[in-house]
């Protein structure tokens, strides 16, 4: 029993490592596959995160398309979407029934919706266009959708806010955002966690929906008449328009990459807590069992081992049981990852590589042999004759 408390004490946070590099990499991924379908870049106020959090003037949209080798310069508005049907983050998370589930509750986070104004015109001159090559159903803005209250939703939202009939909203029903009745044209589905979540209109109409000035846009999306000139073109954006930033999709992934690599940190601290009480589990079990095996060791020595012997003899012991640890914490990561795979959607997708198996495996050798390491030395110093008498009492 004592050995089984020992194993399970060591594999739980090795299954904690492994699992935050597994959900580490598969955010990575999805990112990168989410951003690889957009080829320009965006124009954002300089240090803003994200689109949602800058404010541009209407009247940098000229100066940006000055610059040479810019090839279109579309506005976009990117605010937080008002309450959907009358639903909204706050009401949602202030439930009763999610409150007491914390699965329910981060995922009325993860479905917070944001409103997408477009400059319909320019955005009909893409080379990319995300979500009018996503549409599933209906269709995507055109010119006459024009300072009308017309929208252009996720499959997934449609089907979070149901008819009168209880069926998902399709193409031709209303949806009532904030104040306003839209009129559903289209229903895209990326696949996309990142991207189906946002309500697609008119500019126009996602100021007055929003209250925003007339000339206050988020940022522009811009694409360079060579995809291969992006970099230069940015950099050119940023010396012509003091206060921006222009960055490329790949941009969007290192900065991302980044703050991914600070949250996997703190977090990291936390489960180097509980490897240290795993490491703590492995002294504690090679301890009693040495101690029980002392006159078995005062045997051995009489018989020619030394004490390197005794010493190499249980560091291999408390390795082995350490790599016992490691199988059974990587036997519990795949077993949890292919569960959670079943309900995860929106592109996300948990995997153990080998790299990241060969990873907990050696990591849990080593906290092993060192759980091992002062039992081992105690064991080794007793001298023959004493580690009998101490094995017999």
């Amino acid at each position: 029993m004592r050995t089984v408390l020992g194993l399970v004490g060591l594999s739980i946070p090795i299954v904690g490592v492994l699992g935050l590099i597994s959900l580490s990499a598969g955010m990575r991924n999805l990112l990168g596959e989410t951003l690889g379908q957009v080829q320009g870049m965006l124009v954002l106020r300089e240090d803003a995160p994200a689109p949602i959090f800058s404010h541009l003037r209407a009247d940098l949209e000229e100066k940006i398309r000055q610059v040479p080798g810019v090839r279109l310069v579309a506005a976009e508005v990117w605010e937080a979407a008002p309450p959907i049907e009358g639903t909204s983050l706050f009401r949602n998370l202030t439930k009763l029934e999610n409150w007491t589930s914390k699965t329910k509750r981060m995922q009325s986070i993860l479905d917070a919706a944001a409103v997408l104004g477009q400059d319909i015109e320019t955005h009909l001159r893409s080379r990319t266009g995300v979500y009018s090559k996503s549409i599933k159903q209906g269709r995507f803005l055109t010119l006459d959708d024009r300072d009308q209250p017309r929208v252009v939703i996720s499959r997934k939202t449609a089907g979070r806010h149901l008819d009168a009939a209880g069926k998902p909203k399709q193409v031709g029903d209303s949806l009532r955002i904030g104040e306003m009745e839209f009129q559903i044209v289209g229903i895209y589905d990326t696949g996309s966690m990142l991207f189906d979540d946002i309500l697609v209109m008119d500019i126009g109409i996602a100021r007055k929906l929003l209250g925003l000035a007339p000339g206050q846009v988020s940022c522009f999306y811009v694409e360079a008449e060579r995809p291969d000139q992006m970099d230069q073109v940015a950099r050119a954006i940023e010396a012509a328009v003091p206060g921006v930033d222009a960055l490329n999709m790949r941009e969007f992934q290192a900065n991302f990459g980044s703050i991914m690599t600070e949250i996997n940190n703190g977090l990291m601290l936390v489960v180097s807590l509980a490897l240290l009480v795993g490491v703590v589990g492995i002294v504690n079990t090679m301890l009693m069992s040495t101690m029980e095996r002392f006159a078995e060791f005062g045997v051995l020595r009489t018989n020619g081992w030394s004490r390197k012997d005794v010493l190499k003899l249980i560091t291999a012991e408390s390795a082995f049981l350490g790599l016992a640890a490691g199988v059974l914490g990587c036997l519990i990561t795949l077993a949890a990852a292919a569960v959670a795979n079943h309900f995860l959607t929106g592109g996300l997708h948990l995997a153990a590589s080998p790299k990241q198996i060969a990873i907990g495996l050696g990591l849990s050798v080593v906290m092993g042999t060192i759980g091992g390491l002062y039992p081992a030395w105690k064991a080794s110093r007793l001298a023959p004759m004493e580690a009998i008498r101490a094995g017999a009492r």
